[in-house]
């Protein structure tokens, strides 16, 4: 059934209201950020999760971009299934020395973002920073940027805030203002959602201002607690970098030491929301990017979509990045993606279970 883009509606029921009760309180929320975005009367803040400020005014935007509210548009189901079975696999690694030296894999995130950058065919990269080990939301739109934002983020950013002070002051309307964007499979998703066209052929703002998306591989991710956590339990200060592998969490610091954290210590953390995601490859992104299938110092690259193509392949044209020779091993990922769903549909029924209790 597609998402009914009527949106006059006095039911609060339907507004905040009902993302509160149906996302909220069952601790679905993706922490996005997607909602503040859309709310026109400003009324939804932002403080770890979303908080109305003022009465609401019933409008449904947050239930209807929100990627956990409601069912997603057949519409939008079937377009992308039809680019999924016709998306390209291959494994590819960045040439620049300076994003090798900082990113997680390969670096091909960061490199596709410095092509379209360098080559003028975006005017910035929604990407995620760092500020004190946590995510902070941005837009990068030089170099340095790009590679002060590349790495892995194993905690939710709130990557739409990126666009809410722009939104808000008008620089988003702008329609000469051109954006990529990476993100999760759920802050993908919420993307798409934005953009499904109404009747007369709209989409929402500011989706209007994403050009293409990069979306990130992702099997789960943690509450901001195990920050926390890892604080108490060593010093920090030096962290340089965070691999999840088979065997857990490894923390790499400035001095070239490691420390492994396995997943039994560390699954308490894992977000209720990503266990009943399904979605592990991002399907609904143009290019797709991961680690799963590719050999170490490479990133897997699915790409779906007619300008995912123009992009991928003018970075390798450009001398951005260069493709390995041997393609991607796809057992792997269908594996993982196969786990995900299995574990999603045994958390889906104990959700159940527990709700009817």
């Amino acid at each position: 059934m597609d998402m009914d883009r009527n949106i006059l509606d006095d039911d609060p029921a339907t507004g905040f209201g009902k993302l509160k009760s149906d996302i909220l309180d069952k601790e679905l929320c993706t922490g996005c950020s997607i909602c503040t975005v859309m709310c026109r009367l400003e009324n939804i803040a932002f403080d770890g999760h979303p908080v109305m400020r003022q009465e609401c005014a019933s409008c449904q935007l947050c239930n209807i971009v929100c990627p956990r509210a409601g069912e997603i548009s057949s519409k939008l189901q079937k377009e992308w299934d039809i680019l999924n079975r016709h998306a390209l696999i291959r494994s590819a690694r960045s040439t620049d020395e300076g994003i090798l030296n900082v990113c997680q894999d390969g670096g091909v995130t960061t490199s596709i973002l410095w092509y379209v950058l360098n080559k003028g065919l975006i005017n910035g990269a929604v990407v995620s920073g760092v500020k004190d080990l946590k995510p902070v939301p941005m837009i990068a739109t030089t170099y340095d940027e790009l590679i002060s934002s590349a790495g892995v983020r194993y905690s939710p950013s709130p990557t739409y805030q990126a666009l809410l002070s722009d939104s808000r002051n008008g620089n988003m309307r702008n329609h000469l203002t051109r954006l990529g964007l990476v993100g999760t499979p759920c802050q993908v998703l919420a993307l798409r959602n934005m953009q499904m066209p109404d009747l007369e052929g709209a989409v929402l703002e500011p989706s209007d201002c994403i050009e293409f998306t990069i979306g990130l591989f992702c099997m789960e991710q943690f509450d901001s607690k195990l920050t926390e956590y890892l604080k108490k339990k060593m010093d920090m200060q030096n962290a340089k970098k965070f691999r999840m592998t088979r065997n857990g969490l490894i923390i790499s610091f400035t001095d070239g030491s490691k420390i492994l954290i396995e997943h039994a210590e560390i699954k308490r953390f894992i977000r209720p929301n990503c266990r009943i995601c399904t979605d592990f490859t991002s399907k609904y992104a143009d290019i797709s990017v991961g680690s799963a299938g590719s050999p170490a110092g490479w990133t897997t690259v699915i790409i779906r979509s007619e300008i995912g193509r123009s992009i991928y392949y003018g970075a390798l044209r450009g001398g951005f990045m260069v493709e390995n020779p041997k393609s991607p091993k796809t057992q792997i990922i269908e594996r993982l993606s196969s786990k995900k769903t299995e574990r999603s549909a045994k958390n889906l029924i104990h959700y159940a279970e527990r709700t009817e209790l």
